[in-house]
């Protein structure tokens, strides 16, 4: 046998070898699969259960929805992995939460400083969602600008927008920019379908943000109908630039407001958690000033001064929201409507303004201004709720501080009457402390009518005290009965109870009036988005008014309820659409924009209703880079005045008041002792 035949007997008895090993090894492997695909799908059941579970409680299940909103903008996983992911995120935040609370406690064991910590772990949580949100869509939307300029080029190069998305999704995935990246697939596999218009429907609804919608609507126009050009400009290119340029714009305005109300969140809650250390420092550096801190007034200059910081900070939160969310799909009756329809519709329904009336007109007016979903019926069900629950507040507070007073009057050592010391001693603190307990201990036994003499002889047969000190006892003593008979709900405290169901009737439509200001700023703007809608859109193939309504809604934030009207209607009748359009949308820039679209109804071009406004194109882009720093000046301003308002509050409720009164007082009580003399 040659040597060949050797290496040939060798190589195949080797193969064969190797042939059991791969057979041998591959049933190996799909055992082990399979036990991994069951630990896998065991566990997947089980997040799939916790979210099942957690979806059903009312306050987890807005969290839940919020994380799971994060994670499906930068995830193309399918939904077992989502909601994984989304049950890990929760339970990790809780978990952190808890323990965080749990150790504070251990150490501090200080319940009022406890609910403060519990309640900045909440903000905290929020403002970190909210930053982790902003910086995702900053991230996309500077990607996006990328995208726009390798897409451009390419169309250069290809005359193909297919050809030309193509290469640039190709061409991001090897720069690594993974969001954009997943988004240019997503339009490939839109244009590559059979039903490219029901993919693109459905993109719509998915999309990470306006910007995207836009770009996948441009492109697929282009792909069915061909690209078009005015002169020798790509109509196409020019929808890119019109993009680019609107993103950049958002960009700059993003950057801009983020620097301007920078630490504003926290600033507004800094007063919460000061409370306790200032009123600490406060009373220790002059004790008068705990008498203060620990009177109803002092509670309630308290309580006033942490709602201040509560309202600031909400305000500052719908301030700094760039996108609002919108529901889609059926939408649930909300409780002032569910209310409505049980029982308070017999009171509200005699509250509302009857006929055309001046107030009737301007809380409709008010309504579209503030651009929510609200009718006169909803919004006199949430006037009455307000205003129910500031009286039901009042009468709490109220009750709660006649229990606390009592408590005091009866429990708490009492400072001596012109005391201008600082914090007392221990042995005075104690020697205060047995006088209160001897105190309580002979009120509890008397009749809260008891005159002086009862008291003194109350006093007698105790038999620890002389004539003199029996005296002054029992006037200390009577005083404090006196302060507990008169520890009773006044009349005058209605009449705030009263006051205060006026003031939170009054909140929901102080709320409107402020959401109209803020929205006016933001409807400018989204005004300018509109014009350069329709420069990119007029000069397309086969463009009509109804397609134009339809991109504007998909853009819009604040138009968007008055705009899917009018699409629905617009089948009905154009013209008589677009005019109730204008009777729906008090906003006269806007008014402009839909008379233009009028025009177009009316046997007259798209491109020639809007001539004018592709020929002061370049006078628009100075207005709009006027007005983007005109709204970011506007916001700081009002940021700056919201965000230090409970800092105001602080000083001046809760350390220049107190100061000042209780100053008058010992001041007072040391000049009384010494006319005495």
């Amino acid at each position: 046998m040659n040597k060949y035949a050797i290496m040939g007997i060798a190589c195949l008895t080797l193969a064969l070898l190797l042939i059991v090993m791969n057979t041998e090894m591959t049933k190996r492997q799909k055992r082990g699969f399979k036990q991994l695909n069951k630990s896998k799908a065991r566990s997947f059941a089980a997040f799939l259960m916790l979210y099942s579970k957690i979806s059903s409680i009312p306050l987890l299940k807005q969290i839940l929805l919020s994380i799971r909103k994060r994670l499906e903008i930068n995830t193309v996983s399918d939904e077992k992995t989502i909601r994984k992911r989304t049950v890990i995120i929760l339970l990790t935040t809780v978990f952190f939460c808890l323990t965080v609370v749990t150790g504070f406690w251990i150490i501090t064991k200080d319940l009022f400083m406890l609910v403060l910590l519990t309640v900045l772990l909440i903000f905290i949580g929020d403002i970190a969602i909210e930053l982790f949100i902003n910086n995702l869509q900053n991230k996309l939307l500077k990607q996006l600008v990328s995208y726009l300029e390798i897409l451009r080029h390419k169309y250069y190069e290809q005359k193909s927008v297919e050809d030309a998305n193509q290469e640039a999704c190709n061409f991001l995935n090897k720069r690594g920019t993974f969001e954009a990246y997943i988004q240019a697939e997503r339009i490939n596999d839109i244009l590559a379908s059979k039903d490219a218009e029901e993919e693109l429907e459905k993109y719509y609804e998915t999309a990470p943000n306006k910007y995207f919608k836009m770009l996948a609507g441009i492109i697929y126009i282009t792909k069915e109908y061909g690209d078009t050009y005015v002169g020798d400009d790509s109509v196409f290119i020019r929808c890119i630039s019109y993009l680019a340029g609107e993103i950049k714009a958002e960009l700059y305005k993003r950057e801009k407001l983020k620097y301007a109300l920078k630490s504003l969140n926290t600033i507004s809650l800094l007063p919460i958690f000061f409370l306790k250390p200032l009123r600490s420092w406060a009373a220790k550096s002059f004790m008068p000033l705990e008498r203060f801190y620990s009177g109803k007034i002092g509670i309630i200059l308290g309580i006033a001064t942490i709602l201040a910081s509560i309202v600031s900070y909400i305000t500052l939160r719908k301030l700094q929201r760039f996108d609002r969310p919108f529901s889609i799909g059926y939408i649930k009756k909300t409780l002032e409507q569910r209310l409505y329809d049980m029982f308070l519709h017999r009171i509200a329904d005699r509250l509302i303004p009857k006929g055309y009336t001046a107030r009737k007109n301007h809380l409709d007016e008010l309504i579209k201004n503030a651009m929510v979903p609200l009718d006169l019926k909803t919004l006199y069900t949430r006037r009455l709720l307000a205003g129910i629950l500031s009286f039901a507040f009042g009468i709490c507070l109220f009750i709660g501080l006649i229990g606390y007073t009592r408590h005091v009057i009866l429990y708490q050592p009492q400072i001596p009457e012109g005391y201008l010391g600082g914090k007392l001693s221990d042995e005075e603190y104690k020697k205060l402390q047995a006088i209160a307990d001897m105190d309580r201990e002979i009120i509890l036994r008397l009749d809260k009518n008891s005159e002086t003499e009862a008291i003194l002889e109350e006093l007698n047969k105790e038999k620890i005290l002389d004539k003199q000190e029996a005296e002054i006892t029992a006037k200390r003593i009577s005083i404090k009965m006196r302060k507990l008979s008169e520890n009773i709900f006044w009349w005058w405290q209605l009449i705030i109870c009263f006051i205060l169901f006026i003031s939170g009737y009054n909140a929901p439509v102080l709320s409107l009036r402020f959401l109209a200001n803020a929205r006016k700023i933001d409807m400018e703007d989204e005004v300018s988005q509109f014009q350069t809608i329709i420069l990119m859109l007029m000069h397309m193939n086969r463009i009509h008014v109804q397609e134009i309504l339809e991109w504007m809604e998909t853009f819009s934030l604040h138009f968007k309820i008055p705009l899917q009207k009018c699409i629905q209607n617009f089948s009905s009748g154009p013209y008589e659409a677009l005019e109730q359009l204008k009777t729906e949308v008090a906003f006269p820039p806007f008014l402009s924009i839909i008379d233009n679209l009028q025009l177009a109804c009316e046997n007259l071009d798209v491109a020639k209703a809007f001539e004018e406004l592709e020929s002061e194109m370049g006078f628009n882009r100075e207005t709009r880079k006027e007005s983007n720093e005109r709204i970011v000046e506007r916001k700081k301003n009002l940021g700056n005045m919201i965000g230090f308002m409970p800092v105001y509050a602080l000083i001046v409720l809760y350390l220049i008041i107190p100061m000042i009164v209780s100053g008058m007082e010992s001041i007072s009580a040391f000049y009384r002792q010494l006319m005495q003399i």
